[in-house]
C-alpha cells in the first residue's frame, strides 16, 4: 500500500476516535484528507476538477434541500448545523469529494447514512451522548471501503 493511502486511512482512523468520543473533530483532518485524497486522484486523472465540482454540487443541493425541508416543517428557518448536522460532518463529506465520482459519492453517502443509523442503534448503550458521530462513522465506513478498493480488484467504490 502507498505511504499517502495509509495516511489517508490513519487520518480517518482519527476521526472516527475524535468524533465517538468528543462529538467534533480538529480542522486539519479534513484538510489532510482532502489534501491526500486531492493528491492521489490528480495524478491519475485530470478532471479531478470536475469530479470535486459535481460531488460538492450535489451535497449542498441536498443540504439545501435539507434546511429547506426543515425550515418549513418548523415555519421558521432552522440553521442545519446548530439541529441536525455538525460542522465537522460538513468538512468530512466535503473533504472526501475527490475520491469518487458523482454516482458512488451519492452512493456513499446514502450508504453511510445508513451505516451510521445501524451504527448507533446497535452502540446506543455504549454511547455518552445522545447525538450521531456522523462524521466518526462515515469515516469508519470509507476505511472499510478503502480498504475494499485497494485489496480487491473488483468493482471499486473510489478512484484510488
Amino acid at each position: 500500500m502507498n505511504l499517502i493511502v495509509l495516511g489517508l486511512l490513519l487520518c480517518l482512523v482519527i476521526v472516527f476516535f475524535q468524533d465517538w468520543k468528543y462529538r467534533r473533530i480538529h480542522v486539519a483532518l479534513p484538510i489532510a484528507i482532502f489534501s491526500s485524497s486531492f493528491y492521489l486522484i490528480n495524478r491519475e486523472n485530470h478532471f479531478i476538477f470536475k469530479i470535486i465540482g459535481a460531488n460538492l454540487s450535489f451535497f449542498v443541493i441536498t443540504l439545501s434541500v435539507l434546511t429547506l425541508y426543515m425550515s418549513l416543517k418548523n415555519k421558521q428557518f432552522l440553521n442545519p448545523f446548530q439541529n441536525y448536522f455538525g460542522l465537522g460532518d460538513l468538512l468530512f463529506y466535503v473533504a472526501i469529494t475527490p475520491l469518487f465520482l458523482l454516482q458512488k459519492y451519492i452512493l456513499f453517502f446514502i450508504l453511510s447514512m445508513v451505516f451510521a443509523i445501524v451504527m448507533q442503534t446497535g452502540l446506543k448503550k455504549f454511547m455518552k451522548h445522545e447525538s450521531v458521530p456522523l462524521a466518526g462513522f462515515s469515516a469508519l465506513f470509507l476505511i472499510l471501503v478503502v480498504f475494499k478498493d485497494v485489496v480487491f480488484n473488483f468493482q471499486k467504490m473510489t478512484l484510488l
